[in-house]
């Protein structure tokens, strides 16, 4: 009990202890699954990763699989530390509620409800978001990972946008997130379980 009083002073990154490959570095870190603000639904969808290693990553063969089995590959790209790289279904602002993705990808469409599965260049999940009716997912607004290093897969990580951008959508594409929090007492629960499983 004693040796917990020092971590609970520092934010730790939290691995998902049920996906070991979830400690990768690069994670989904928000997601735009219903847009309002774009021409149609279809191009104002996107998914924004965020590296929360030390080094440069290179997205390189990362691949996003949907819950039917749609895919998309990263290019070649060096993120930095503490980055942020946007794939979105179209790069035209006067169409997709004005942003500007890093990458667009085709073929590829993000459910309501359903999931996103992120896997490395070896072909190894990273981690799998899931989302159900009781995640944060709603129209107009994205769906934010509260902190980088919380367990991914849990809906308690989660929050909506609170923040506008573009043509009036609510969500961070490229930026950090506006629901972000760095506590230990908010992640208690997720950090209680890394160590006792």
């Amino acid at each position: 009990m004693l040796f917990l009083i020092p971590l609970a002073l520092v934010s730790l990154p939290v691995p998902d202890p049920e996906t070991p490959e979830s400690a990768s570095f690069i994670v989904v870190n928000e997601f735009m699954a219903t847009p309002t603000a774009s021409a149609t639904e279809a191009e104002g969808e996107w998914v924004e990763f965020y590296n929360r290693s030390g080094e440069y990553v290179n997205l390189a063969g990362w691949r996003v699989e949907n819950q039917s089995g749609a895919c998309f590959t990263l290019p070649t790209y060096l993120l930095p530390p503490g980055g942020y790289y946007v794939a979105g279904a179209s790069s035209n602002r006067s169409r997709n509620g004005d942003y500007s993705p890093d990458f667009v990808y085709g073929g590829f469409s993000i459910s309501s409800y359903g999931s996103l599965t992120l896997y490395n260049p070896q072909g190894q999940p990273a981690e799998c978001i899931a989302y159900t009716a009781g995640w944060p997912v709603a129209a107009g607004r994205s769906c934010e990972r509260v902190n980088p290093g919380w367990i991914g897969s849990m809906a308690s990580s989660w929050a909506s946008s609170v923040e506008t951008y573009g043509d009036g959508d609510l969500g961070t594409p490229g930026d950090r997130n506006s629901v972000y929090q760095n506590s230990f007492a908010d992640n208690t629960w997720a950090f209680i379980k890394a160590f006792v499983q």
